[in-house]
């Protein structure tokens, strides 16, 4: 039956000849059910023809006979996953309300812990840089967090917890990009400070050792030589041959050489 449908598609399209797109797009509509126009649209993101998927999953009429409770909450997800894969900024925020509208709508769906891990993937995809504002890395800090408070039993909750470690790595970062730009203006308490909330916040970032060097050497040239060798002696022992070691021996002879004060 589907063969003869889409046979009777070709048909009329070339009986048409150079009829108006409108025209065309009726006869698609009319001949697929709404099922048969989600398939489509799969297809289309397949092809990665993503802004054609939307177009066509937009247009699913649900008073055609199909179960609306089974298929509209697929067409929903694949309208956030089309837009997710557009990857730029403004489609990014435009999937992340999509992905956290479907949670809100059909939380106890099996793709609800998918929906809310992708929301968190949709607001860490938007800052690539350390440099820049950290809004969204909070943000989908948060979203994480959801993921395993939610839905702890899902597998999304052992990924939403990885990913929520890189983006935690990632303020980490930013706070050690702000805290050198105070050590190189010998700002140290102001360095100090950036450093030890950094510290207190994620204590078991990947960027522990980094955050031990930057805090010991900001103490050492504030004056600070006790606790000053503390972090560096914990970056010598806790992190021997990663070269982390070697880089707090010679901030070690830097600072005992020529020590400073703000």
């Amino acid at each position: 039956m589907r063969r003869l449908l889409i046979a009777c598609a070709i048909l009329a399209l070339v009986s048409t000849g150079c009829a108006g797109r409108k025209k065309n797009d009726s006869i698609d509509q009319r001949l697929l059910t709404p099922r048969e126009t989600y398939d489509a649209a799969l297809e289309e993101v397949q092809r990665k023809k993503l802004r054609r998927a939307t177009e066509l999953l937009g247009r699913i009429d649900y008073r055609l006979g199909e179960d609306r409770a089974e298929l509209e909450p697929l067409v929903r997800l694949g309208t956030a996953d089309a837009t997710f894969y557009q990857n730029n900024d403004l489609a990014l925020i435009d999937a992340r309300a999509l992905y956290l509208d479907f949670v809100t709508l059909y939380g106890d769906h099996p793709s609800a812990a998918y929906a809310q891990f992708q929301a968190g993937v949709c607001s860490l995809s938007q800052v690539s840089n350390p440099s820049r504002d950290q809004t969204e890395t909070l943000q989908a800090i948060d979203d994480l967090k959801l993921v395993e408070a939610r839905f702890p039993d899902s597998t999304y909750a052992t990924a939403a917890r990885l990913l929520r470690r890189v983006a935690e790595g990632r303020l980490v970062e930013h706070e050690l990009l702000v805290g050198r730009f105070y050590l190189k203006k010998k700002a140290y308490i102001a360095a100090i400070e950036r450093f030890q909330k950094a510290l207190s916040e994620f204590p078991d970032s990947s960027k522990t050792g980094e955050m031990f060097l930057a805090l010991g050497e900001g103490m050492l040239r504030s004056g600070d030589t006790q606790q000053g060798r503390f972090y560096i002696d914990r970056v010598m022992t806790d992190f021997a041959g990663t070269g982390l070691d070697e880089r707090a021996k010679k901030v070690l002879k830097k600072t005992e050489a020529q020590p400073a004060k703000e």
